[in-house]
């Protein structure tokens, strides 16, 4: 594990195989940053699974979502120059951010996208994508999140699974179904 900067951006990059994931961290004014706990869980089954991954903060100050698409474009960048195959994670407002980088990886993983926030709305792509959703999130309702889910096109894997928008008791849960998810499209 190496810690890297690039363009300003602080990151956490682990070389593990072949196949990398850019892993993107929620809402920084929410505290949000590469080290979330649900990331650096993804992080260490990728790593098992033989994955390299990279986790990065948002430059600061907050830039309504459009700076924070910039500095995941940057880091997918960085992550293709070392990567023949690079998939995108998202969490809830990294979700979004991943979604409007989506069509330049090779994959995407949602985990409790949102509509839109700040300046910035989800984006389709056609790239595989799997979309995790909870059943009592209080923040993207599970009505919200199953249209969320059923707007974006193929090929998609949705999955809902019976928790809150932190994953409280669901969490090895949620790391099984993206590690299974990437390590499929090998």
């Amino acid at each position: 594990m190496v810690e890297v900067v690039v363009n300003g951006i602080r990151a956490t990059y682990d070389v593990r195989g072949e196949r990398g994931v850019l892993l993107c961290p929620p809402h920084p004014l929410m505290g949000g940053n590469r080290f979330d706990v649900r990331l650096e869980r993804i992080s260490s089954a990728l790593h098992r699974a033989g994955f390299s991954t990279l986790r990065f903060d948002y430059r600061q100050p907050f830039r309504n979502g459009v700076g924070e698409v910039e500095d995941t474009r940057y880091m997918l960048l960085y992550m293709k120059e070392r990567h023949e195959f690079v998939a995108v994670v998202g969490y809830s407002f990294g979700a979004v951010v991943a979604s409007n980088i989506a069509s330049e990886s090779d994959a995407l993983v949602l985990i409790s996208p949102l509509r839109r926030l700040h300046e910035i709305e989800l984006k389709d792509s056609g790239v595989p994508k799997l979309i995790i959703y909870a059943s009592y999130d209080d923040i993207v309702s599970v009505e919200e999140s199953r249209k969320i889910a059923e707007m974006l096109s193929e090929p998609r894997r949705v999955v809902e699974l019976e928790t809150d928008h932190f994953y409280t008791g669901r969490m090895d849960a949620l790391v099984k179904e993206v590690t299974d998810f990437l390590t499929m499209l090998d």
